[in-house]
C-alpha cells in the first residue's frame, strides 16, 4: 500500500472518532407527546389537549387535528417551555368509536398522536324485573354533554335530568302502576340521542292482616297482574275468593274468612287468566273475639276463641283481674259468658291466654254520665232540723251501681263546704248527731256517679235553713208584780225541730243583766221555783229584779233572750219572829179579856 493511502485512511479514522465523540457528547431530546383529558365521553365533551416535549419546536406553529379536521383552537405556537395546552369540544358529527387526535408540524409531518373514544348513547337499570313500586335507577352515558335528557316509562314522561360534562347521568323513579309484562324505559334528548331498556313487572299481593285466627276476615290486594283479568284467590289449595283487576293490573277488596285449620303458616296464592301468579304467607294463630266492643257495666259479654291449646285451660282477665277460667275443646276452641265488672269508663283490655298463646282484646265501657238528681227534702227555702234528713230521686243508669256525691255549703257557689259525703249507695241521707248543723242558712246539692265512674252534673242547688228556738214568752211573775222571796217563775213552752229543748234562766238586779243574782242552765221544764237557799232579798218596787229566759235546742242552738220581765220582793219577817209576835198577841188578847171580864162583874155587883 502506498504511503499516501495509509495517511488518508488514518486521517479518516481519526475524523470518524472525533465525530463519534461529538455526537456522544450532545444531549438526546425526548419525543413529543399529546396528553388527552378526558379520554372518552359524548359529543359536546370539552377535551383538553396538552403537548409535551416540543422543545425542538420552540417558536414553531403546531397544528392539531381531530381525525382529519383541524380544531378551532389550532394552530398553537410552542413556548420556551416546550409545553402547550388547548381545549376543544367533540363535534356533534363524531360517530361513536375511537377517534385520532394528532399534532402536525408546519411541513405536514405528524409529530405526536393520541385518541378519544366517543361513547354510544345507552342506559342500564339497577334491576331488570320487580313489582310495582320498585325503585329503579337509570344510569346513562353517551348523551350530548350538558344537555337535558328526558325519561319515559311506556311513553309516559317521568322527568328530566341534565347530562354531565361527559354525557353521563343517573335518574331514579318508582315503578308506577302497570300490568304484568315487559315495559319500555327510554331516555332521549333534543339532539337526537336515544337509548332504551326493558323492565319486567311481576305481580305481587298484600295480605291484611298477615296473621290471625280461623274465622277472622282476611283481605287480599294485588298489583302488577294482567289488565282487566279475573283473579282467583287460593288459601292453601282451596279457592276462597276472586277479584278482577283494573286497566293497570291492580285489584283489591278480595275478602274471605280464614278457613278453620290448625295453627300454622299457609300459602295464599293469586292467579290471573294469563297465569301470572303471586304468593304470600298467612299465619293462623290463636285468636279471640267479643260479641260487643263497647257496653255498660253489668252487660253480658260473650267471648270466643280458636287455635288455643286443645283441652287446655283458658283464663280470661279484665284489666289483669281474673274473671273466668274455661277449658278449650279438642280443637282448641272455647266460648265463655261474663258480665262487665264495675270499672271506669273508657278503654280496657281483656286478655285471653292458655299459658302459651295470649291474645288481647280492646273493650270500652260507655262514657255517658248519669242525669242530675232532683232534690226532694228539704224543700227549697224550708226549715230543717239540726240533724236534717235529705232525700232526692233515684237515678237510673245502664252502668250500675249508681252512687251519690252529697254536699252542704254555706254559700250558693259551694266555695265553703260544710259537709261532704261520697259514694252514698242510697238516695237519702240523715245527719248524725256529730254532723248536726248550727242555726244558719245552707245550700245543698247532689250528683250521681255510675258504675263506670261517669260523673253526672250537679243538681240545681237547694236552699234551707236551721233555726234556733224562738224566744220564750214570760208568764209569772208578771211585770212589776210583787213576788215572794221564793219566787216561782213560769214561761210558755218553746217548740223546736231539734228537740229536746232546755232553758237558760237569768235573774239580775239591773236591766242590762250585768249584776247577776241567779242563773240556771239546762232546765228541762218551762218553770222554776227558787229553793229555800235561793230566796231573794226584799227590794223596793222602785228597784226591782229583772228576769229573762232563752231556749236551747238539742243541737245547742241558742235562741234569743225573751224580753226581760221585772218584779220586786217585799219585806218578810223570819218565822221565829212571826211566832214570837203571835205569842205576844195572844198574851195581850188574853190579858185584855181578863180585864174586861172583871170590869163587867163589878158593874153588875
Amino acid at each position: 500500500m502506498e504511503r499516501g493511502s495509509v495517511f488518508r485512511i488514518l486521517a479518516a479514522v481519526i475524523l470518524l472518532n472525533l465525530l463519534l465523540v461529538a455526537i456522544l457528547g450532545t444531549p438526546a431530546l425526548a419525543a413529543p407527546i399529546l396528553n388527552i383529558s378526558p379520554a372518552s365521553g359524548a359529543v359536546g365533551t370539552t377535551v383538553t389537549v396538552v403537548g409535551e416535549n416540543f422543545d425542538s419546536y420552540k417558536g414553531d406553529e403546531i397544528f392539531i387535528f381531530f381525525d382529519n379536521e383541524e380544531i378551532a383552537a389550532s394552530p398553537v405556537t410552542v413556548p420556551e417551555t416546550g409545553t402547550f395546552s388547548l381545549a376543544f369540544n367533540i363535534p356533534a358529527a363524531a360517530e361513536p368509536g375511537k377517534h385520532v387526535i394528532r399534532a402536525r408540524s408546519g411541513l405536514g409531518s405528524t409529530l405526536a398522536l393520541s385518541s378519544f373514544t366517543v361513547l354510544e348513547a345507552e342506559i342500564s337499570l339497577n334491576t331488570k324485573a320487580g313489582v310495582v313500586g320498585t325503585k329503579l335507577v337509570i344510569a346513562g352515558q353517551g348523551f350530548y354533554a350538558n344537555r337535558v335528557v328526558t325519561f319515559y316509562y311506556n311513553n309516559r314522561m317521568l322527568g328530566t335530568k341534565t347530562a354531565t360534562a361527559t354525557g353521563e347521568f343517573s335518574y331514579s323513579f318508582t315503578v308506577p302502576d302497570s300490568p304484568a309484562g315487559v315495559h319500555q324505559i327510554v331516555a332521549k334528548n333534543a339532539e337526537g340521542d336515544r337509548a332504551g331498556a326493558e323492565f319486567e313487572v311481576v305481580p305481587a299481593i298484600v295480605l291484611s292482616p298477615t296473621s290471625g285466627a280461623a274465622g277472622e276476615m282476611l283481605s287480599v290486594s294485588g298489583r302488577g297482574f294482567s289488565a282487566k283479568s279475573d283473579i282467583a284467590i287460593y288459601f292453601r289449595y282451596n279457592e276462597v275468593a276472586y277479584a278482577r283487576s283494573d286497566e293497570v293490573g291492580n285489584f283489591g277488596g278480595a275478602l274471605f274468612n280464614v278457613p278453620a285449620m290448625p295453627p300454622d303458616i299457609y300459602e295464599v296464592v293469586a292467579e290471573d287468566e294469563d297465569g301470572n301468579m303471586a304468593k304470600a304467607n298467612f299465619a293462623i294463630i290463636a285468636g279471640a273475639r267479643l260479641d260487643k266492643t263497647m257496653a255498660s257495666v253489668g252487660t253480658e259479654l260473650t267471648i270466643s276463641g280458636t287455635g288455643f291449646l286443645a283441652g287446655g285451660t283458658i283464663t280470661i282477665k279484665y284489666d289483669e283481674v281474673l274473671i273466668a277460667a274455661i277449658r278449650a275443646d279438642a280443637n282448641g276452641a272455647f266460648r265463655a259468658i261474663f258480665r262487665v265488672p264495675p270499672s271506669r269508663h273508657g278503654n280496657h283490655v281483656i286478655a285471653v291466654s292458655d299459658g302459651i298463646s295470649t291474645r288481647q282484646l280492646a273493650f270500652a265501657v260507655e262514657s255517658e254520665a248519669p242525669p242530675a238528681p232532683r232534690l226532694l227534702v228539704p224543700t227549697d227555702a224550708s226549715e230543717a232540723r239540726a240533724e236534717a234528713r235529705f232525700d232526692w230521686e233515684d237515678v237510673a243508669d245502664p252502668s250500675p251501681p249508681v252512687t251519690y256525691h252529697f254536699q252542704i255549703a254555706s254559700d250558693e257557689d259551694f266555695t265553703t263546704i260544710v259537709l261532704e259525703r261520697k259514694e252514698l249507695a242510697s238516695s237519702e241521707y240523715t245527719l248524725s248527731r256529730e254532723e248536726r248543723l248550727q242555726a244558719s242558712s245552707y245550700y245543698w246539692r247532689v250528683r250521681a256517679i255510675d258504675g263506670a265512674l261517669n260523673e253526672g252534673e250537679w243538681s240545681a242547688p237547694g236552699a234551707f235553713y236551721v233555726a234556733a228556738p224562738p224566744a220564750p214568752t214570760l208568764l209569772v211573775p208578771e211585770v212589776g208584780s210583787k213576788a215572794d222571796a221564793a219566787v216561782y217563775f213560769d214561761w210558755e213552752d218553746v217548740s223546736s225541730l231539734s228537740p229536746p229543748v232546755t232553758y237558760h234562766l237569768q235573774v239580775a238586779s239591773d236591766r242590762g243583766f250585768t249584776d247577776m243574782v241567779l242563773e240556771k242552765k239546762g232546765l228541762t221544764d218551762s218553770e222554776y221555783a227558787l229553793s229555800k237557799e235561793e230566796k231573794l232579798a226584799a227590794v223596793k218596787k222602785e228597784f226591782p229584779y229583772y228576769w229573762r229566759v232563752r231556749a236551747i235546742d238539742d243541737a245547742l242552738n241558742e235562741g234569743e233572750w225573751s224580753a226581760p220581765g221585772s218584779f220586786y220582793v217585799g219585806f218578810t219577817l223570819p218565822s221565829w219572829a212571826i211566832y214570837t209576835l203571835i205569842g205576844f198577841g195572844a198574851i195581850i188578847i188574853g190579858f185584855l179579856a181578863f180585864l174586861l171580864g172583871r170590869r163587867t162583874a163589878y158593874y153588875e155587883t
